[in-house]
């Protein structure tokens, strides 16, 4: 047992983010109950299949939970200071479903099955807080979601060091500070004539982040950074050559990651730069795990930056609906003024025409109001019949409007990183599109089958992503988010009905002309629509209680095709949301807390 002043600070530390304020007394009580265990990076603390014994926190550095199947290696995620490890074992006495492994040199404290009763007897709130952290981890899991700790050692990578980037990093820095971030900068000319081990046992110290500095003119420096950080950042200036740089070589950034460190493209711009054009250039040869747009002295641009690499992110997917997604504008209006900004956004079908519409126009209401009266001007479903082989309607209306609103930007091109859902027809499979054409990619997720032809990408046909998931939470499970918003659109009511058959085609053709007897039937792009969502149904209403806010907008009085009420479908959607935002209680509105 280790207890030096060090050690017990690190206890101190540590057990507070668990346990509370407790006194000199009772932390040394808990010290006698447990063991101080130090690791260097790649060893195991265990492995998969043994059999658990104890019970683990994680004083300093960090740790990797990784699964091992039929398929290779799936990594769970990261384990930060002050967190849990072992507590499935703890519980189901059965053996450990992951191995977990050291990032870099770390110290843990490890505590007996048996004292672990002791230890609950001691803080009864103890229990409380481990079964929190058993329940999320394992409602993450059922999704197939990374349970990564936040980063704390964050290396940069610049790529043009002759780019001034301080109106970045001092804009950073702020935003930071003002968040409750501690910050400390090292570099070489700070740093590097003392031993790289002392400086890194220093930075396992410091509360906040640290961010350390590469350079190719201090390559040895540069490799213990990459080595010891959790976080790269790669940053660039967007409108400079995008050929490999020497320090991104010689680092071996996109081939010895070995470690599966996560690797983050900033981009920067100018100030008052128009929208992106050609991102994918900065993807050819490189692995990065997401990429992000800064534009100079932007604020909110600057915001979102710092949100996500704090994974204080916020995540809106918005659900499919027909017309009625024109309701999706009026709640990102009333999430916006109650302060709420958006980080990423996903959407399916009209979900996906408003999410990337938002984004595309960056946020600017009345680009969004005119792209929604184009479209409802333009009777997107109407005379656009052909002759019903593949589908109902040619599409033609669809692809013309999706061109001139998107024009030839690409998803990654948008300032907000935006996806869509699709059901891939050709391999029964839900697709995520984050890169290529927007309008193709929109398309395709809105590509309702028997009424438009499917879309092809890539030599596969794509539908409809309501086939599958017609509110596409899951996806934005596996971004660095700490709260999503989710938006769902009722569907129109279909009544019960006083028949015991339906009537012939003949007899309701008749019924329309003569207007004689109303059989109150839905129609078939009713039938269709409703019927294509029913499988996701099941699937969105699992994903409630996954999900921040969940919004669901009571729209029944409108039809799937109503174009010309969209300005009501607006107000109804600010309407609703700005209601449920005021009636949610004051501790969950976190759009408030920072």
């Amino acid at each position: 047992m280790m207890q030096s002043v060090e050690n017990k600070l690190l206890c101190r530390q540590s057990l507070l983010l668990l346990l509370g304020e407790m006194s000199d007394e009772q932390l040394d009580n808990i010290l006698q109950l447990t063991t101080i265990l130090s690791f260097e990076a790649g060893e195991y603390l265990f492995q998969q299949g043994e059999k658990g014994d104890s019970f683990y926190i994680v004083l300093s550095g960090r740790f990797r939970a990784m699964q091992h199947n039929e398929d290779g290696i799936f990594i769970l995620g990261d384990i930060s200071t002050g967190e849990p490890i072992g507590e499935f074992s703890l519980f189901t006495n059965e053996p450990h479903s992951a191995s977990v492994v050291a990032l870099r040199k770390s110290l843990i404290l490890k505590l007996a099955d048996a004292d672990y009763l002791k230890l609950v007897q001691q803080f009864p709130s103890f229990a409380n807080t481990i079964t929190k952290f058993v329940i999320d981890r394992m409602r993450r899991n059922v999704h197939q979601t990374k349970m990564d700790a936040a980063p704390k050692n964050i290396a940069v990578v610049n790529l043009q060091p002759n780019h001034d980037v301080s109106a970045y990093t001092e804009a950073i820095e702020a935003e930071l500070q003002r968040m409750g971030f501690g910050i400390s900068i090292y570099n070489y000319a700070s740093h590097g004539d003392k031993d790289y081990q002392l400086t890194f046992d220093e930075m396992e110290k410091q509360a906040g982040l640290n961010f350390l500095v590469c350079d190719i003119d201090n390559q040895e420096w540069a490799r213990q950074c990459i080595a010891y950080c959790d976080l790269v950042i790669v940053a660039t200036d967007f409108y400079a050559d995008s050929h490999l740089y020497d320090i991104e070589k010689v680092l071996h950034l996109y081939t010895d990651n070995v470690m599966n460190k996560k690797i983050y493209l900033l981009l920067l711009h100018n100030e008052h730069a128009a929208l992106p054009v050609h991102t994918n250039r900065w993807f050819h040869g490189r692995k990065a795990d997401l990429h992000l747009h800064m534009r100079k002295q932007h604020a909110a641009d600057t915001r979102r930056f710092c949100r996500i690499v704090t994974h204080q992110a916020i995540g809106l997917v918005l659900g499919g609906g027909g017309a009625r997604g024109f309701a999706h504008v009026g709640a990102a209006m009333a999430l916006m003024e109650q302060g709420v900004e958006f980080d990423f956004i996903g959407g399916t079908s009209a979900g996906a025409v408003y999410g990337a519409g938002l984004s595309f126009f960056d946020f600017d209401f009345e680009k969004i109001d005119a792209m929604c009266r184009l479209a409802a001007d333009s009777k997107l479903t109407s005379n656009d019949l052909t002759l019903p082989i593949v589908s109902l309607m040619s599409g033609k209306k669809i692809r013309k409007f999706l061109d001139t609103m998107f024009g030839d930007a690409h998803l990654e091109d948008l300032w907000v990183n935006t996806y869509c859902v699709s059901a891939n027809f050709s391999n029964a499979s839900l697709k995520v599109h984050e890169k290529g054409l927007t309008k193709l990619q929109v398309a395709a997720s809105m590509a309702i089958p028997g009424v438009f032809p499917p879309v092809i990408i890539n030599k596969h046909l794509h539908i409809d992503g309501g086939v599958i998931d017609n509110l596409p939470v899951e996806a934005m499970y596996k971004k660095p988010v700490r709260h999503i918003i989710a938006v769902s659109l009722s569907s129109e009511e279909t009544p019960m009905v006083d028949l015991h058959e339906v009537p012939s085609s003949w007899e309701l053709f008749w019924n329309k002309l003569t207007n004689t007897t109303g059989y109150h039937l839905p129609g078939i792009s009713s039938i269709l629509v409703n019927s294509i969502t029913i499988n996701s149904r099941h699937r969105m209403e699992s994903s409630k209680p996954n999900v921040s806010v969940f919004l669901e907008l009571d729209l029944r009085e409108f039809k799937f095709l109503d174009w010309n009420n969209w300005q009501q479908l607006i107000s109804k959607g600010y309407s609703q949301t700005k209601q449920k935002l005021d009636e949610t209680k004051q501790e969950l509105q976190f759009w408030k807390q920072n």
